[in-house]
């Protein structure tokens, strides 16, 4: 609510009236960022949304997994701020929230499957869960088909993406265009990344893996950003290939940081990670490693196209939070040898089944 008062929203008629209309919607937000800018306008309720970003990973993956467990009313409210939520980027005709939920969506119907032990009994709960999936994904691709043939002719770029003759006779040469686009969004990044691994490695000092750490460096610290380009950045100078309009997938990202062999270490330890919560999420089913879980989701299903979890800054605050409180939750620092912080209490569970006190872990 407080983004759509922020960003001009007045009421239902003119959330409406940009949803009608997405190219203009999306065209409008740039102005707003630049107001922003120029006037040093802030927002005291977004700021402090944003510092508590660990909030926003919660209720998705939560109201899925745990929905037949759910009172009406509890799952109504949950709906309600979901759809508050995609109601605000479909108001600005942005993808990304939306992109968000349906990944969040998928990662816990995966959890919430796999914690299902009886396959046979729960059969009918996976068709159903599978099937939810195929709607969610074809409508989030329904609307990007729209969203990205509007864009085109808003902005004039529908040369730049060849659509397909037969697609064209099928449905016309509108959402021809579309369609072009949706293809061409989660490949085009590649050709990206081959023009980076062209160019010679510059240090960024940190600036380069994450731009909303690189923002709060440059409001806080007055940290110049532009005295270590990025890997994206020096490319854009080299080939012409737009940083900030086109895609390169996360590996330059990580790359102005990390180096690329420092990159491809990055990502063993990513999938290591990745397998690890998965197992916690499903055997413990404990809360933060299911919530990391379906994060790192978000962070993989982005990989042809940046660093998603270090775009924006409430993204990164709430990663940043919750593998915080990962490391010092007591159970991992039982698995990596620490001393529980309370050793009765330890010494009193040792007397207890072997399976009680897995789930008391």
């Amino acid at each position: 609510m407080a983004l759509l008062g922020e960003y001009g929203a007045t009421g239902p008629g003119s959330i409406w009236a940009s949803i009608q209309d997405p190219a203009q919607a999306y065209a409008s937000k740039f102005s707003v960022y630049q107001a922003q800018q120029d006037t040093g306008r802030t927002n005291a309720a977004i700021q402090v949304l944003t510092l508590l970003g660990v909030l926003g990973t919660v209720l998705v993956p939560v109201l899925v997994i745990h929905w037949r467990r759910l009172t009406t009313g509890v799952r109504f409210l949950g709906l309600a701020g979901i759809d508050t939520y995609s109601v605000f980027f479909l108001y600005i005709g942005t993808m990304k929230g939306l992109g968000d939920v349906v990944l969040m969506i998928a990662g816990g119907l995966l959890i919430a499957s796999a914690r299902a032990r009886d396959r046979t009994r729960h059969g009918g709960r996976r068709r159903r869960a599978t099937i939810l999936v195929a709607v969610v994904a074809a409508l989030f691709c329904g609307y990007m088909v729209n969203n990205q043939a509007d864009r085109a002719a808003w902005f004039g770029t529908q040369d730049r993406i060849q659509a397909s003759s037969t697609v064209e006779r099928i449905v016309g040469p509108h959402l021809a265009s579309g369609v072009a686009a949706v293809v061409h969004y989660p490949t085009h990044g590649y050709l990206g990344l081959a023009y980076n691994l062209d160019t010679p490695f510059s240090w960024s000092h940190g600036m380069g893996s994450t731009p909303a750490l690189a923002s709060y460096g440059s409001q806080y610290l007055g940290v110049d950003a532009d005295r270590y380009p990025t890997y994206l950045q020096r490319t854009e100078e080299r080939t012409g290939w737009p940083a900030g309009l086109y895609w390169s997938t996360i590996y330059p990202w990580l790359a102005s940081d990390l180096t690329f062999p420092g990159t491809i270490l990055f990502m063993a330890l990513l999938g290591w990670f990745f397998a690890r919560t998965w197992r916690e999420s499903v055997v413990s089913k404990r809360l933060l490693p299911t919530l990391i879980f379906v994060q790192l989701v978000l962070l993989i299903g982005y990989i042809p196209a940046n660093n998603q979890l270090g775009m924006s800054r409430p993204g990164l605050i709430g990663v940043a939070t919750l593998l915080l409180l990962y490391l010092l939750s007591p159970t991992h620092r039982r698995r990596t040898g620490q001393p529980p912080a309370d050793a009765g209490a330890e010494a009193s569970t040792r007397v207890v089944e072997p399976t009680r006190i897995h789930r008391l872990g």
